[in-house]
């Protein structure tokens, strides 16, 4: 299109759908059987991690009594991007982040017929996919080192900007959805990359962004305000059984290939499907496949030091293995033969792109000396290098013994001190619940009486502040987590329902899916226990924490500073990974502590997100408007035996909770009998005689 003249909108529409329809002649995958499937037929719909329990958790909600929780529905990429202006989707390599957003581009554009029907998990839920915002055109775009936005666009499409600050932009109904693919690319210029398109947004209309990246890398990225984070999940079995038949007419139970947990990255199934492989590996999988295609040893060695060259750019060839993922495998298998001070040095070039390569690697190792020396070349040195590299080598799986316990010194140092990114830190948690976590986490705060404002006006149900004195109390440093909730459980008979209570790696995560009684009884349980054990005094109880207390406990004595500022245990200014809140982009608990930004004054973590806290304060019926308000009074509201249709108070918010509710005086509520994965609770020890609120 020649550029001595305004761009119309026509002319957008055109030059913007035939590319996107250009995208659909790109060959997806290769089939066993030789042929191959281009995008247009052979796209995989992919899911995120949102489900339909935690949209209606959002508001809180009430789950029947002693219901069992429903099965995981998910929602797919195509409807977050429909639901979200501003949306980041962050994936590991291989995970369909690119095929995604040219195939979305391609079905904005007319080139897809949708709906389609699309599994929602392994348990046979099936639910149409519908894009239904009309009027939108797609304008991909490739992140890159050093390339601000307007850089990213004007390389694409000059005339962009002068079409939408034109008054005949204004005065249309066109969207332009902008997706800008791998930006991790951008490097460290990536979160202010976010920060130009959330200016762009503000400064012209109906733009909106999808921004795709390294799990690795974004994960760890402060958001600007406008932005919503999800992470695309591995292919369920369901999808993988309906491609196969769809694509090729295989039936893969019956064939024993592509099922295994390796085949779930979508560029390890495509590998799996070709070679005929099960999928138990990434390192079976690339193995198989390339012997296949290679023919024999020699040649297969060759191709992967190809592959390695690529990978470090001393090869400039886009054409070989363009799939990034298989690049990362192949060049996995070359660094096997090589010394282990090699790999490392690469990984610590550029660690979002070699941290697969090294965990591969690992694999390949497992139980060798080679693995000895790798584990010791990666946590060596100091500072940030050797902590990414402990994490790296506690992916050998090393057994208990000497080593190990250097690379435990290390994973437990990157939880206390806050090191690392919090996805790096939520990792290293997981790691300290498998091989034992050392921290006392039934450790209790201790909280001195005094009178504190309570309160905030920055939300109806919280207003108005004022003063009220509480008596002195001791509070759990974190909140109960799952070890020691499960110990309870297991112990009583006492049934819970949740999904990872029992998991290894979960153990020093909060524990949810409990109603107020569950609370109630485990304290009483851990009353007597405690007493017992010499713990507490016989004029001591275990019991949830009133409403004033909590917040006493969160905030300290930190005074009401306007209608518009909020406040957090730290402060009256949000700070950036203070907290598991929906900014941090979890959307899940994770191991207890991982946030010591967000500590308050007297020591308690998890104050705000990570999971709404049980009080024993009661609300009212109406969950959107409290029968018991503020000020706080001596009317009824800490009765213990309230009719189950009265609200229990919940504080704190939890890791689907954005800023706004994630803080020391926002009041959430739920009948006694609700549960789902975001509520938990923390414990309070105080004398059993003593007034527990001063008015």
């Amino acid at each position: 299109m020649s550029t001595d003249r305004t761009m119309t909108l026509a002319d957008l529409s055109e030059r913007l759908v035939s590319k996107a329809q250009e995208y659909g002649q790109a060959t997806l995958l290769s089939l066993p059987e030789g042929s191959v499937a281009n995008l247009r037929d052979g796209y995989i719909p992919l899911l995120v991690n949102f489900t339909v329990e935690d949209k209606a958790a959002k508001g809180l909600r009430k789950l029947k009594d002693q219901a069992e929780p429903e099965p995981a529905v998910y929602f797919s990429a195509m409807e977050m991007v429909r639901e979200h202006a501003s949306l980041v989707l962050v994936g590991e390599t291989g995970s369909g982040k690119t095929s995604f957003a040219r195939h979305l581009a391609l079905a904005i554009a007319g080139g897809r017929a949708v709906p389609l029907q699309v599994p929602r998990n392994d348990l046979g839920v099936v639910r149409e996919e519908v894009w239904d915002l009309e009027n939108v055109l797609p304008l991909y775009l490739s992140a890159r080192a050093g390339a601000s936005l307007v850089e990213l666009v004007n390389e694409t499409l000059p005339e962009l900007e002068g079409l939408i600050a034109s008054d005949a932009w204004a005065t249309s109904e066109t969207t332009v959805l902008i997706m800008i693919d791998d930006v991790e690319a951008a490097g460290a210029n990536g979160p202010e990359l976010l920060n130009e398109a959330f200016a762009f947004q503000a400064r012209y209309p109906r733009i909106r962004f999808l921004v795709l990246g390294e799990h690795s890398v974004v994960k760890g990225w402060n958001l600007p305000s406008s932005f919503t984070r999800y992470d695309l999940l591995p292919l369920l079995k369901a999808q993988r059984r309906d491609a196969a038949g769809r694509l090729a007419g295989i039936d893969l139970e019956e064939r024993r290939i592509a099922l295994g947990e390796a085949a779930a990255n979508p560029s390890q199934f495509v590998m799996a499907l070709a070679s005929g492989d099960y999928g138990h590996s990434a390192e079976d999988v690339v193995d198989r496949w390339l012997i296949k295609l290679a023919g024999d040893t020699q040649t297969a060695n060759y191709l992967c030091g190809l592959a390695f060259d690529a990978l470090s750019e001393k090869l400039e060839d886009p054409d070989l293995f363009p799939v990034r993922r298989v690049r990362q495998l192949l060049a996995a298998r070359h660094l096997a033969s090589v010394p282990a001070a090699d790999a490392v040095a690469a990984f610590r070039s550029r660690p979002d792109l070699w941290a697969p390569v090294i965990r591969s690697l690992a694999a390949r190792l497992s139980g060798s000396d080679a693995a000895t020396a790798l584990i010791e070349t990666l946590g060596s040195g100091s500072g940030d290098d050797a902590l990414r590299g402990a994490l790296l080598a506690a992916d050998l799986q090393t057994e208990p013994g000497p080593l190990r316990d250097r690379v435990a010194a290390q994973i437990l140092a990157i939880v206390n001190e806050g090191m690392l990114s919090a996805p790096e830190r939520e990792k290293a948690g997981r790691i300290l619940s498998v091989w034992g976590d050392p921290r006392d986490l039934h450790a209790l705060a201790r909280v001195p009486a005094g009178r504190f404002t309570f309160g905030s006006n920055t939300h109806p149900n919280s207003a108005p502040p004022h003063v009220v004195e509480v008596e002195a109390f001791r509070i759990g440093v974190y909140p109960v987590t799952n070890a020691a909730y499960g110990a309870f459980a297991t112990e009583t008979g006492r049934h819970w329902p949740s999904a990872e209570g029992g998991d290894a790696d979960r153990r020093n995560a909060p524990a949810t899916d409990l109603t107020w009684h569950d609370a109630r009884a485990y304290c009483d349980w851990l009353t007597e226990r405690w007493r017992r054990e010499g713990r507490i005094g016989e004029d001591e109880v275990v019991r949830l924490p009133t409403e004033p207390e909590w917040e006493r406990a969160a905030r300290g004595d930190q005074p009401d500073c306007g209608d518009e500022a909020i406040i957090y245990p730290w402060g009256s200014a949000w700070i950036a990974d203070a907290a598991n809140s929906e900014e941090a982009g979890f959307n899940n608990t994770c191991t207890v502590g991982l946030f010591p930004k967000g500590r308050s004054v007297y020591g308690c973590y998890d104050m705000t997100g990570q999971v709404w806290e049980w009080g024993t304060t009661l609300w009212g019926e109406d969950m959107a408007s409290p029968s018991f308000r503020y000020p706080y009074h001596d009317d009824g509201r800490e009765e213990t035996d309230a009719p189950s249709a009265i609200r229990r108070v919940l504080r704190g918010g939890c890791f689907s909770s954005n800023r706004i509710k994630a803080c020391c005086t926002y009041r959430g509520s739920l009948e006694p009998d609700g549960f789902w994965r975001g509520n938990g609770f923390r414990i309070v020890v105080a004398k059993t005689h003593a007034s527990m609120v001063r008015l």
